[in-house]
């Protein structure tokens, strides 16, 4: 049995399968019935399984009974006979199963099981997502998944599914591992360096030396750079703790402009003991995000889709506002997030706000000057023009250099 996706089965099944859609709004019994007898003639394809579950829990339920999963081990747990000596039978049979139980846990494991025998990895992973659904107290069900979809190649979804399941789980060993699994695999793959052979005799005429040289140095050919990042993500498999490891890897795909990748390195770096004390760590996050956005903007604007600019551009500043917020939030004596809080605001028009985070960003030194122009510029925008005067006048006669600073001054001044 092999793995089969909908779009490449034919028309008429695909229709079929439209045709369940439309009836699992209107009569989810006949959902069900046709759903099955597609299932038996296409068994690799994970997409009308699913499809089935949702009319299986509408129909059947998604209660364990009274007592729960307390005799799963005793009564229809999975045949492992019949999965070890004939797992398209094991499959078959526990399809038959959920059909009279959604939430027959044994049938679920021994689809799970059968189908990692057969390699059809997706419906393992389908079937222990499942599992967790029923039984969200047991990790073993989500680690299961994660590392299903891994062994599918599904990388995107494995950490997808294991991100979603730290929120359950925080800190989970086995997750973890399943999140670090998959990214060193998603970067391999995208370097083109997932054979471990050909990887070995890439590198094997550089020495050590060679490699720590090129770490120390800025990156400018893409061809180094990418050898380098497989190079540090292989090193990150074995000292997988190690946050500086994270780092150089995340500097090296900001360097080739791969900012999705940084963020998602980044990601799993904050997750070492190190990364979660490292405060400096989530606003890089931030600011990584925010030029991912700024790339797709510049495509956008290049391919002429001014309707993705328009979304791309509220999406950022969307962003922009709320990272400060929370900075504001957690850190509310740092007068830097201050400082920019309050600029978003006034861009905004949000004046009363901007003003607010402005008088207290101008007790630094540093940003007094910028701060009493942003308030000059505040008050301007609300009509209070004497107050708008006495913040500028004050930011003129504090700056004693003609520089960029005193002359945008000035010049709020001349519109007062």
């Amino acid at each position: 049995m092999n793995k089969v996706i909908l779009k490449d089965l034919d028309l008429r099944i695909q229709k079929q399968f439209a045709a369940i859609e439309q009836n699992l709004k209107t009569n989810t019994q006949y959902a069900m019935e046709l759903a099955s007898g597609l299932l038996v003639r296409n068994p690799g394809c994970v997409e009308i399984r699913r499809i089935l579950r949702r009319a299986q829990k509408s129909v059947l339920g998604t209660s364990k009974g009274s007592f729960g999963g307390l005799f799963s081990g005793l009564m229809g747990g999975p045949n492992l006979k019949l999965i070890e000596s004939d797992p398209v039978a094991a499959m078959a049979d526990a399809e038959i199963r959920l059909g009279k139980k959604y939430a027959d846990i044994g049938a679920h494991k021994q689809l799970a099981m059968a189908a990692a025998k057969l390699g059809l990895w997706d419906t393992a992973a389908f079937a222990h997502e499942e599992l967790a659904e029923l039984e969200p107290e047991e990790i073993s069900h989500p680690v299961a998944a994660a590392n299903a979809h891994i062994e599918d190649h599904e990388y995107d979804n494995a950490l997808a599914y294991a991100d979603l399941k730290l929120k359950t789980f925080p800190g989970n060993g086995d997750l973890m591992e399943a999140v670090r699994k998959a990214s060193v695999a998603k970067t391999m793959r995208k370097g083109n360096w997932e054979s471990t052979e050909d990887f070995r005799s890439k590198l094997k005429d550089q020495d050590e030396a060679t490699r720590l040289e090129q770490a120390s140095r800025v990156m400018t050919d893409a061809g180094s750079a990418q050898e380098l990042i497989a190079n540090i993500a292989k090193r990150i498999e074995s000292d997988t703790e190690n946050l500086g490891l994270y780092k150089d890897i995340v500097r090296q795909f900001t360097l080739t402009g791969d900012y999705d990748s940084a963020v998602a390195w980044l990601q799993r770096g904050r997750m070492t003991p190190l990364g979660r004390v490292d405060v400096a760590l989530e606003r890089q996050e931030q600011e990584l995000v925010i030029r991912s956005i700024e790339k797709r903007i510049k495509a956008a604007q290049t391919a002429g889709d001014t309707a993705a600019v328009a979304a791309l551009e509220k999406e950022e500043a969307d962003l922009r506002l709320t990272s400060a917020t929370t900075m504001v939030e957690r850190y509310p004596n740092d007068h830097n997030y201050r400082f920019e809080l309050g600029g978003l605001l006034l861009n905004l028009g949000r004046l009363d706000e901007a003003i607010q985070q402005l008088q207290v960003s101008q007790r630094n030194p540093k940003l007094r000057q910028p701060s009493l122009l942003g308030l000059g510029r505040a008050f301007l925008a609300g009509r209070k023009f004497d107050l708008a005067i006495e913040q500028l006048q004050l930011a003129k006669s504090e700056l004693t250099l003609m520089n960029d600073l005193k002359k945008e001054v000035i010049y709020a001044l001349g519109g007062a």
